[in-house]
């Protein structure tokens, strides 16, 4: 929804914290919409005996995946915090990479999990990859610095950042004024292998493994500072 006459008046009249309430709630009315027009688009999809799906994966382009995200341009444009426009037993693999993090623990991202349980073909996977939140906290502990340095590397962090707390909070939240509070960058939960493990399991998926980095399916960009495991239904 764009800015309008509305929206200038109660940036002048609402304190902060107000009018980025004002925000997520437009943001959150656009974001309806967008969703019903996917649903509609995908039950009109002919579904494949076998086809893999990458759920979450923004704009990044997975060739033999059919993509599944909010943003533009992906094949089927839904916010996934609600129930998937897909049929029971259908996707034959699915990939999510640094996606669940995004959504609120235990609720929605729970959700979200039993969604793709119920679409995975009996014996099918779930590859999934979450940022791996153990290595930051063990150079916090242990006074080491080579986390940041691969921040820095990557430019995964603001510039503007200088502490190793500075660093912790935008691992853990990914926000700062770029974002308001439910700006749907913004991470929302931290995993490690124990805690992800236990999610996928709730979800019930009957065999939850950790796996290392695989070119044949993860973005290499992916490939330092990620959780991997494969969860099979």
């Amino acid at each position: 929804m764009s800015s309008g006459p509305i929206d200038k008046i109660l940036r002048k009249r609402l304190s902060s914290f107000a009018y980025e309430r004002w925000r997520d709630l437009r943001e959150e009315v656009s974001a309806m919409r967008v969703h019903k027009r996917g649903v509609r688009a995908a039950q009109g999809i002919q579904w494949p005996a076998e086809v893999r799906l990458n759920i979450g994966c923004g704009p990044v382009k997975t060739p033999g995946y059919m993509r599944v995200d909010f943003c533009p341009g992906v094949d089927i444009r839904v916010d996934l915090r609600r129930p998937l426009p897909i049929p029971d037993n259908t996707a034959s693999e699915i990939l999510c990479e640094h996606f669940l993090e995004h959504l609120r623990y235990p609720g929605t991202s729970g959700s979200f999990l039993h969604e793709c349980h119920r679409i995975l073909k009996p014996g099918a996977a779930l590859y999934i990859s979450v940022p791996d939140s153990r290595w930051p906290m063990e150079c916090y502990v242990h006074g080491r610095d080579e986390w940041e340095k691969v921040c820095a590397e990557n430019n995964w962090h603001p510039k503007w950042m200088e502490t190793t707390m500075e660093h912790l909070n935008y691992h853990f939240r990914q926000q700062d004024d770029t974002y308001s509070d439910g700006h749907f960058e913004c991470h929302r939960f931290a995993y490690d292998e124990e805690t992800l493990a236990l999610a996928l399991r709730r979800a019930g998926f009957s065999r939850v493994e950790p796996r290392s980095f695989d070119t044949t399916r993860d973005s290499e960009h992916r490939r330092i500072g990620s959780l991997f495991m494969s969860a099979f239904k």
